[in-house]
């Protein structure tokens, strides 16, 4: 097969442009954020309370069966765990919560 030899930064649109990280690989960055999806102050609030908890609990649920000392996580407090990370990157970036 034969390789593109494509410039390392092309600028697709005023807002977007596709820089090159190594050969071969692109990597998408946008100049103007997307405003987030109604509701939501913010990406990061939206990834919090959309992202799948299920993945995570199943993972620990096996945990239990192969090590009697773990713990099954419970899917509301994988999510409050992902909001309190949040809140602290907030505090720490010294914005406060919408």
């Amino acid at each position: 097969m034969a390789e593109l030899d494509l410039p390392d930064l092309v600028v697709v649109l005023d807002d977007l442009s596709l820089a090159s990280t190594h050969p071969g690989e692109f990597l998408f960055t946008i100049q103007t954020p997307l405003p987030p999806p109604a509701g939501y102050a913010s990406w990061l609030d939206y990834a919090v309370e959309s992202f799948s908890t299920r993945q995570a609990w199943l993972e620990s649920l096996w945990q239990t069966w192969a090590d009697d000392t773990a713990v099954e996580l419970d899917r509301d407090e994988i999510r409050e765990s992902a909001r309190l990370e949040l809140r602290a990157l907030r505090k720490a970036a010294g914005t406060a919560d919408p």
